[in-house]
């Protein structure tokens, strides 16, 4: 965001909570919307954008993480009406071409939702302490001080947390310490 002249951290959580609520309207898979925020800071890291176009950017990676992700992705026209025709089909086409070859077509990455699911699996999580190490990554996409963190330090702080505030002892999994120690991550 320091190289963003227009738009700020506010204006960045703003639009991820309103994808969130479009990816609750579409009824999107969750790899969809991490993969949306994924592709929005790693446009904004490489591109300055202007105020006006902060939500063609986000509405059009929704657009190509839904076409990653989904089986039936919505529809183009879809995400002009979700933005209250704010954009054009063209507008949002054009927008995309723009981001996939900046990003070098390179849309595959793990999230913090594949590491959540890995590290739920390895300390053994019941659907209680998954369901809130999720709800604990939702909240982590909103905030931009946890950019600097890798995926995986991110989904293992959420079950950690998850499991300290539900009151397992212990709350470090060792199996979640000797992945972090073997792959040095």
């Amino acid at each position: 965001m320091s190289k963003q002249v227009e738009i700020n951290e506010k204006m960045r959580a703003i639009l991820i909570d309103w994808l969130l609520d479009v990816h609750l309207k579409f009824r999107l898979l969750p790899e969809t919307l991490y993969l949306t925020v994924f592709l929005i800071d790693r446009f904004l890291s490489l591109k300055c954008v202007s105020r006006e176009k902060l939500q063609l950017v986000g509405v059009t990676a929704m657009f190509i993480a839904s076409k990653f992700e989904e089986i039936y992705p919505p529809e183009c026209n879809d995400f002009v009406y979700i933005s209250a025709n704010a954009y054009t089909r063209e507008e949002i086409l054009q927008m995309e071409q723009y981001m996939l070859n900046t990003l070098g077509f390179n849309l595959a990455t793990p999230t913090t939702l594949y590491f959540l699911r890995r590290f739920s699996k390895a300390a053994m999580s019941d659907y209680r302490v998954h369901t809130l190490s999720k709800f604990l990554l939702e909240l982590a996409l909103l905030e931009i001080r946890l950019l600097k963190y890798v995926p995986s330090q991110i989904a293992a702080a959420s079950v950690y947390l998850a499991r300290t505030m539900v009151g397992i002892t212990p709350a470090w999994v060792s199996v979640i310490f000797t992945y972090f120690k073997n792959n040095m991550i």
